[in-house]
């Protein structure tokens, strides 16, 4: 889509500079909202073959999870380290983005300067042209606009920001909420607990952590399907949000939350009842337990 702008729609410009519209041959919109960046050094540091020994694809479990990698094609400037593990030596595990399509924090600091934010890189040397402003008409900056310093130092950055610390831990609707939470199986997806492997940041090393989420693609039902394929996930598919922080979304942006991967809802319950696919038993177990469990439940995930 790099001559219609590229894949996302930037419908706000300045002065002098049209916004982009949708193109005519459309064939789907997906809304996204920004997730939570705090604690992603860990997720990186999370090895390629747990990621793997959690998936089952085919769900020979049972349990009606089928939980899958989302392998994607790397950028020219991956650099596999001892935890990456490829498939047919040419395509490796996404983690980042709502359908897990960039493989570490470098590959998606250098696709968010370019695509978020339309500022090229060493990463990505080519403006995306707006053809409503003439194609190939580029700013008028010469590329690139940033250096591979600036980037490196965002990286780090964002690998180093603290995890979310929960709250009301020896609450007893916290203590009651969080075993219903697990009875209902909510963890088989989010899965409180996940350790990192090797990390030239000592602090990232070896560190058990709880994020609650398996990184994996799976298949959240027709209510939250985008129909927006990215990588090997479909439009059903959705990398599973990690948990923590949940409770501290509204304190960063106004006092409101937007959940979900559209940010379509501002109550945690809604958001359970809009999950459907292989989260449709939890969702059913959520709906039958009785007000004050769902409201211990809601409360567990608001102080995560």
């Amino acid at each position: 889509m790099k001559n219609q702008g590229g894949p996302q729609l930037q419908n706000r410009s300045i002065p002098g500079y049209p916004a982009e519209t949708l193109p005519s041959n459309i064939t789907g919109l997906s809304v996204r909202s920004a997730p939570i960046v705090a604690g992603i050094g860990f997720l990186e540091a999370v090895p390629d073959s747990t990621l793997i020994s959690l998936s089952d694809p085919n769900d020979e479990d049972g349990d009606g999870i089928s939980g899958r990698p989302n392998y994607v094609l790397p950028p020219n400037f991956f650099a596999p380290s001892p935890q990456h593990v490829s498939k047919q030596n040419k395509y490796y595990i996404g983690r980042f983005g709502r359908k897990a399509t960039t493989i570490n924090l470098l590959h998606q600091t250098a696709v968010a300067y370019i695509e978020d934010m339309g500022i090229t890189s060493n990463f990505f040397m080519s403006d995306l042209h707006n053809p409503l402003a003439g194609q190939f008409s580029g700013d008028g900056v010469a590329d690139p606009e940033v250096s591979s310093a600036t980037i490196s130092n965002v990286v780090f950055y964002l690998k180093t920001l603290k995890p979310p610390v929960p709250r009301n831990e020896e609450d007893p609707d916290f203590i009651a909420g969080k075993v219903a939470f697990n009875d209902i199986g909510c963890n088989s997806c989010h899965i409180p607990q996940l350790m990192t492997g090797e990390s030239d940041i000592e602090a990232l090393s070896q560190k058990i952590f709880y994020p609650y989420t398996d990184l994996l693609l799976h298949d959240m039902g027709s209510e939250l399907a985008d129909n927006y394929p990215e990588g090997e996930a479909n439009g059903r598919e959705w990398r599973t949000t990690p948990l923590w922080g949940l409770g501290l979304i509204k304190d960063t942006i106004g006092g409101i939350p937007y959940y979900l991967h559209d940010g379509r809802t501002s109550d945690l319950r809604e958001v359970i009842r809009f999950h459907g696919g292989e989260a449709d038993a939890s969702r059913k177990n959520f709906m039958n337990l009785s007000e004050e469990s769902q409201s211990q439940i809601i409360k567990f995930l608001e102080s995560l």
